[in-house]
């Protein structure tokens, strides 16, 4: 998997690893604690000519593409950097998958900022895709040319619009956010911790409380949805009347799939810092100008990956986010 050693990648590569896959990872940085328990890595960036050549060289059933850059603020200031390293190198590495005498099923990384801001709440699969971001941009330009290059190529993709992950490896808080993360759980966690003041980003949204509202997903809840999802795309729960034609394509040439992973449901930036205040202190709070590209309010509909993927949540309520973030921090990510 590419950026396995990342946030996200990291406990969607323990996942594999705990259902009894084998799993390698190719990431340009190295976490010990991520590294420990896989069968093999490559620090490298996933699109140099030496990892492309060892992903031919040992012809993976699954790529998980969780590489890439992230953020919707830098992105606007440095689109550049957002549409070389999320699609310039993610077309390479396509063009190199889709060569391959036995081609993998392509998991990819993709984000609700796809959606913008929306119309309608909770937010479907089907709902328009119109980003309000660079960030958001790169992910819905990879989505189009998954769909091509399965159509055309025979390339099988599953393509997971993450909303916001948040929280900590629940069982052992072993893994989480580094240091310096930019989410809000993972930054009021650490002014909490550090004795610092915390700044909300806009408190003027067309909101209960004026901050934004999303549609937090615990990291372990969507590290579970891909393996879920891998047994699903490769026949091991394939049940082809109980599938919606909108949105998966069985033909001679393999399949593309398309899923929310969220909660049905919100939560505002003010909730999550009132928790932290209220659970492990916080020396203030104050307000700040709204982050452009920010919408009010992004809720998922993750009816489809419960009902085909048989796939439910089980840390996803807010205190449970928090908490096992916390632990992660003052266990690990501060030392």
């Amino acid at each position: 998997m590419t950026g396995g050693c990342g946030y996200i990648g990291s406990h969607v590569a323990r996942a594999f690893k705990m259902n009894g896959d084998q799993v390698y990872i190719i990431d340009r940085v190295e976490r010990e604690h991520t590294l420990k328990d896989m069968d093999g890595w490559f620090i490298d960036d996933f699109a140099s000519d030496a990892s492309l050549a060892t992903i031919v060289d040992m012809e993976p059933d699954v790529i998980v593409h969780c590489a890439g850059t992230s953020l919707v603020g830098p992105s606007m200031d440095n689109p550049s950097e957002y549409y070389n390293n999320n699609v310039v190198k993610t077309i390479a590495m396509l063009d190199v998958l889709k060569d391959m005498p036995k081609k993998p099923l392509v998991m990819f990384s993709s984000s609700a900022s796809v959606y913008g801001e929306p119309k309608e709440l909770p937010i479907r699969e089907d709902s328009l895709i119109k980003p309000m971001s660079p960030y958001g941009n790169t992910k819905a330009i990879i989505e189009i040319a998954l769909k091509d290059y399965w159509y055309s190529y025979g390339l099988s993709s599953l393509i997971f619009r993450y909303f916001n992950a948040a929280g900590a490896m629940p069982m052992t808080a072993d893994l989480g956010q580094e240091p310096g993360a930019t989410h809000i759980v993972a930054r009021v966690l650490e002014a909490s911790l550090e004795g610092k003041a915390f700044t909300i980003n806009g408190d003027t949204f067309d909101t209960d409380d004026g901050t934004c509202v999303r549609d937090y997903v615990h990291v372990w809840d969507i590290a579970t949805a891909h393996v879920k999802g891998a047994r699903y795309m490769m026949g091991e729960a394939y049940d082809p009347l109980a599938l919606n034609e909108d949105y998966i394509f069985p033909s001679r040439n393999g399949m593309f799939r398309v899923f929310n992973l969220g909660t049905n449901s919100g939560i505002s930036n003010k909730q999550i810092v009132d928790y932290v205040k209220e659970h492990y202190g916080l020396k203030n709070v104050n307000y700040g100008p709204q982050r452009t590209g920010d919408p009010a309010k992004l809720i998922a509909d993750a009816t489809e990956a419960r009902t085909e993927l048989g796939w439910n949540p089980q840390f996803s309520e807010m205190g449970s986010i928090i908490d096992s973030a916390y632990k992660w921090y003052v266990g690990q990510g501060t030392k």
